[in-house]
């Protein structure tokens, strides 16, 4: 009998209303594992202050993005927010990637996570390297404390974000693990059990 692989590498996905602390979770795990990488996204919308083309996101025009549609350079791609704005993965950030067995960590929104989902059904190296989860806030009202606290949204923006945490909330059982958001520690503490653990499952060493 063969002996397992050494460094499986695993594509794992956050997602879950706004808020929960899914960006800071992903910086955790890079600083902690220098090995995984942070896949960069696209999107359409304009920087926040201190972001960095790069490195936060990929900030493309809509003539941009459109362009990236028509070359087929995107694994998903949506609108979201109300259709406010345009979020994308290339396929570079991704598949290229996992085929190269680097470990990589997103988080996006769960339209996002649902179209990976579906591209996992037809492609054997995702389907064997995916791994999903869901966050879930403690309450709507936690969720607008946070908001307010961080205060680069308007009160517009934080009614139209509550309104899709509020959806959002419904489909935790179609991730592979979920957890309530509480402190930093405790959702890094869990974040990197689960990614222990998967990386150590038997089933993606012989699928």
């Amino acid at each position: 009998m063969s002996s397992p692989e050494q460094n499986l590498a695993l594509f794992m996905i956050l997602a879950g209303p706004t808020a929960t602390g899914k960006n800071t979770l992903c910086d955790g795990m890079t600083s902690k594992y220098a090995a995984i990488r942070r896949v960069i996204t696209c999107t359409t919308r304009s920087p926040r202050e201190g972001e960095v083309d790069g490195i936060d996101y990929f900030f493309l025009s809509q003539e941009e993005f459109e362009q990236k549609i028509n070359e087929d350079a995107f694994l998903e791609h949506a609108q979201v927010h109300n259709k406010q704005h345009h979020y994308g993965t290339l396929k570079s950030e991704t598949i290229d990637k996992l085929s190269d067995n680097l470990d990589l960590i997103m988080n996006i929104d769960v339209q996002g996570v649902a179209a990976f989902q579906k591209a996992a059904e037809r492609d054997a190296l995702l389907n064997q390297r995916l791994v999903t989860v869901f966050l879930m806030p403690p309450s709507l009202e936690e969720i607008e404390k946070r908001l307010l606290v961080r205060g680069k949204e308007d009160r517009a923006e934080i009614d139209q974000r509550l309104e899709t945490a509020r959806k959002e909330m419904f489909l935790w059982d179609t991730y592979d693990f979920c957890f309530v958001s509480g402190s930093r520690e405790e959702d890094f503490s869990k974040l990197d059990s689960i990614w222990i653990a998967e990386k150590l499952r038997v089933k993606r060493q012989i699928m």
